[in-house]
């Protein structure tokens, strides 16, 4: 949304704390539908400490990694686009009456400054409506109102100029998992009400959409990273370890029992924060709302056990979104492991080089 140029293609990045992730996508038109192949994609980990929930501490390493997953994905487009997520991103709905689009521009800076628990002057500020054409001339215009502090798109802009690449414009990680799910599952995107819970390293995306419409945008500070702590002071083992166990790794000469009690009350920790956000929506405006499907995804998702532990904690169907399943791959080009082993760590970044090429079309 906060564009700062215009390219005819683009190369996707989602810098997460446990890793860069880069995609690039062909289009092609057929009749009226638009068909996505991925061209490459990327891949590369972060050391540990680099980014720190979701603020750049290493911003050399930070820019290494981003050059290194482009190398990993043969890409020499040096046109990037970047998203961002945590607690210095804000998304807000709200609903302004019908007006021309300059007192609109008057009324968003009025509505950021009454919406917004940070300085507007600290803050960039864009919306999208969500409804342009309104039904009748009574009916408000539903906006999604979204803010970014200023000192968040500093840090991570300049681990672009820092790898010498072109940054063409700064989105946010739930639009880009919001496009993934709307491109790979179009037959239930304006036919259900879902919830897209991206599980990271830091920090877990949530995004509730209603028959088409996005509802609701929230960034929980929680995901892989607190499991593989509490794994390594728990059970008194390297934090490396942990993550090798968390990553489904023999537990040899660990207390198996001990690992998967410490591993369900992680998870249960987790789902109880998930669902005081899913609650709010559920309960707006005193009118019971039903979500009728989570897709998850993110690289603690993979846990064999997580999707029936959502299943069960919200009597939900749950299931793994797959960010290629309509997005085509020439095998010969991608490297096998993103699209066997690691297709969950690509939701957000594939999703971003969607819309990048439907703002282009």
């Amino acid at each position: 949304m906060f564009a700062l140029g215009k390219s005819k293609n683009v190369v996707a990045v989602d810098i997460g704390s446990y890793a860069v992730k880069a995609v690039e996508l062909d289009i092609k038109a057929k009749g009226d539908s638009i068909r996505y192949q991925v061209a490459r994609a990327g891949h590369a980990t972060l050391p540990r400490d680099a980014i720190v929930e979701g603020t750049i501490i290493d911003s050399a390493a930070v820019a290494d990694a981003l050059n290194a997953a482009l190398t990993a994905g043969k890409i020499a487009n040096k046109n990037v686009l970047i998203s961002l997520s945590g607690s210095s991103v804000i998304i807000k709905k709200i609903a302004l009456p019908q007006m021309k689009p300059e007192e609109m521009a008057e009324s968003i800076v009025w509505e950021a400054k009454h919406n917004i628990p940070y300085p507007f002057e600290e803050t960039s500020v864009d919306y999208a409506v969500l409804n342009p054409n309104p039904a009748s001339p009574e009916d408000n215009l539903e906006i999604l109102l979204v803010a970014v502090k200023k000192e968040k798109i500093t840090s991570y802009s300049s681990v672009v100029y820092q790898a010498r690449k072109n940054l063409m414009a700064v989105e946010v990680d739930g639009f880009g998992l919001m496009n993934s799910y709307e491109i790979n599952y179009p037959e239930l995107f304006r036919e259900k009400t879902v919830a897209l819970v991206n599980l990271g390293a830091h920090v877990t995306n949530i995004v509730v959409i209603e028959r088409g419409i996005p509802q609701m945008f929230r960034d929980l500070d929680l995901g892989g990273f607190f499991f593989t702590e509490n794994l390594s002071k728990e059970m008194d083992i390297s934090f490396e370890e942990a993550e090798k166990l968390l990553q489904g790794a023999p537990a040899g000469a660990h207390n198996p029992e001990q690992f998967n009690d410490i591993l369900e009350r992680n998870i249960g920790d987790m789902l109880v924060e998930v669902d005081k956000t899913l609650s709010y929506y559920t309960g707006e405006n005193s009118r019971m709302k039903r979500i009728e499907s989570i897709f998850l995804s993110g690289g603690l998702a993979g846990l064999k056990r997580m999707t029936g532990a959502f299943e069960r904690a919200f009597q939900t169907p749950t299931r793994l979104l797959d960010p290629f399943r309509h997005i085509r791959y020439n095998e010969s080009r991608l490297n096998p492991a993103y699209y066997q082993k690691l297709p969950l760590v690509f939701a957000v970044a594939t999703g971003l080089a969607t819309r990048t090429m439907d703002k282009q079309k």
